[in-house]
């Protein structure tokens, strides 16, 4: 009962989240940078399909599913029904929140051609993956009806769906370490300010937390391969647990997605100037003066057109002759 109590708060939090966040990023991108691209489209559209995946999960809820006791007011099978709706639905979204997080790092690695190659094949990769899983999730009963209980036919069996969460989490986990682990390549050689190189420490950070949730997510995909059927309260309540960690990594995937866009919101940020540059250039400036000479007042400058007073006598510090030569040539 506690998957089904925890996922509607999860659910609203990352929903909050999500929707500053991209929208924070849709505003910079159009009014500050000017860079609105292809990556923003497919952010807008994994939000889309977030928003429409949580509510059908509420929708799922609300009618009963991996509930241990009976309403009246439910209609368990519209609760199932909605559930593998949005299971169906969490599949895509995974895919096109991927892509718009690969999108920003084909932006971002304009002049890296071997990176580039490395995001394209990912891409063909996950897309191929994403066709195959969404194919076994939306054919695991045949007709699918019967996975919400009406009509009869025939179910995959347990482990046949465990198996496929086993593949999308393997596919989620390599493909997040590797959009996690790319801007360190794309930005080890480059010169940074403090406050820039902790945004990327704690936007790096935070899609490794994304690729922890995806991990703690199998140890509950275990349980659903031990399941005796695909169907009922059992079966419900070990789905909703792998779907509270489903939720919150996809949550995080869009919310640490969009923060990479916002860096020109950081010049806002009071707490996050560097000081330490800008001191040490003030002392060099300081130093530089002093190296000059006493400062002159400008009330102690004669005022004649010659320009042999435009400082007074006795403050020049160096003196410098000519001597030219004539020669008969």
């Amino acid at each position: 009962m506690w998957a089904r109590d925890s996922l509607p708060p999860a659910m609203i939090v990352f929903l909050v989240l999500d929707i500053i966040a991209v929208g924070l990023r849709i505003f910079v991108r159009t009014h500050m940078s000017k860079s609105f691209g292809y990556d923003d489209w497919a952010m807008i559209l994994a939000l889309a399909g977030y928003i429409t995946l949580c509510a059908l999960t509420f929708v799922s809820l609300e009618n009963g599913y991996g509930a241990d006791t009976v309403d009246p007011s439910w209609d368990i099978q519209k609760g199932v029904k909605f559930f593998v709706a949005s299971t169906l639905a969490y599949v895509i979204v995974v895919f096109i929140a991927k892509i718009s997080v690969a999108l920003v790092l084909y932006r971002i690695a304009v002049t890296n051609k071997p990176i580039r190659a490395l995001l394209i094949a990912s891409v063909v990769i996950l897309t191929i993956w994403t066709t195959v899983t969404t194919l076994i999730v939306a054919f695991q009963c045949t007709p699918l009806p019967v996975a919400w209980g009406e009509g009869t036919g025939s179910c995959l069996p347990a482990y046949v769906l465990a198996n496929t969460g086993y593949s999308i989490s393997a596919m989620d986990i390599a493909s997040s370490f590797l959009y996690a682990g790319l801007p360190i390549l794309l930005l080890k050689d480059v010169q940074l300010s403090s406050k820039m190189k902790a945004s990327v420490i704690v936007v790096l950070g935070l899609g490794i937390v994304s690729s922890i949730a995806t991990v703690i997510r199998l140890k509950y995909l275990l349980d659903v391969g031990k399941l005796k059927s695909a169907v009922g309260v059992e079966a419900s309540n070990a789905y909703l647990t792998t779907f509270v960690y489903s939720i919150t990594e996809l949550g995080l995937t869009l919310f640490t997605a969009s923060l990479a866009a916002l860096r020109p919101l950081l010049k806002y940020v009071p707490f996050g100037n560097d000081t330490t540059q800008g001191y040490s250039q003030s002392k060099k400036k300081s130093e530089l003066r002093s190296n000059m000479g006493p400062a002159v007042k400008l009330e102690d400058l004669e005022t004649t057109p010659s320009q042999e007073h435009i400082i007074p006598q006795g403050h020049i510090q160096k003196e410098t002759q000519y001597r030219v030569d004539y020669a008969n040539v």
